[in-house]
């Protein structure tokens, strides 16, 4: 199966609880730095969850994820954003933003450097002068110290595997979801480090505004599992 092609029916049931997390650390960006923001792309926005919870909040949204299955129950749930399927390296609005977001490691989905550098240099042209985006991912020591073994897992009584592989030469990390007879769904990320995405992020023309290693804005250090970004377009 696709990426998501089953999961998308039970991503709310876990992974989207992180969304209201998310909605709070972009509102207190939004209060530290003094911005001001009323047009939101959610990039990688799944089933609309963080979408729907900034579109509450009386911001302009619109999502876009490669996922149709995805973008399918986001159109359900949620009236009055505009998700479209596409590629975030290739999506286009003939509007620009005050913010973009790309939450819950959707970055790390990006396995080569010329897709980093495209998705990057898009989301660059979509954005308003001083425009900002925020986004978080997954470094090697979260995948070398978490990302193996098996997690047994159960929803309404639909029981599947996730098994985690990790090639710490490559940097790559390879999420099985195993359904059994119904078949399983490959996902397969890489790791990045700071330097290696501050050195992405600059070459792209943006300014790196601070990095974050949890929700609660704690500074980063070299323990960090994951990395919250948060960073503007220069002029």
């Amino acid at each position: 199966m696709k990426p998501y092609e089953r999961l998308s029916k039970l991503y709310s049931r876990d992974w989207g609880k992180y969304s209201s997390k998310y909605t709070e650390l972009i509102s207190n960006v939004i209060e530290n730095y003094n911005l001001k923001v009323h047009s939101v792309l959610d990039v990688a926005c799944g089933t609309g969850i963080l979408a729907s919870e900034l579109y509450s909040r009386n911001f302009e949204v619109s999502g876009i994820d490669i996922s149709e299955d995805m973008i399918n129950i986001a159109r359900e749930n949620t009236r009055g954003i505009d998700f479209q399927v596409s590629d975030m390296s290739e999506f286009k609005f003939n509007k620009k933003f005050q913010m973009i977001t790309c939450a819950f490691d959707s970055i790390n989905y990006l396995t080569c450097d010329a897709k980093m550098e495209k998705t990057l240099k898009n989301i660059f042209l979509h954005l308003d002068d001083n425009g900002v985006l925020i986004f978080d991912i997954n470094t090697p020591t979260l995948y070398e110290e978490r990302h193996f073994g098996v997690i047994d897992r159960d929803f309404d009584e639909i029981k599947f595997k996730q098994i985690l592989e990790y090639d710490k030469e490559h940097k790559i990390g390879k999420t099985i979801f195993d359904f059994g007879n119904d078949g399983s769904e490959i996902h397969i990320q890489k790791a990045y480090s700071a330097d290696e995405m501050d050195k992405f992020l600059l070459e792209s023309g943006f300014r790196i505004m601070n990095r974050y290693k949890d929700f609660k804005l704690s500074p980063i250090d070299d323990k960090a599992y994951k990395i919250f970004y948060v960073v503007q377009k220069s002029l």
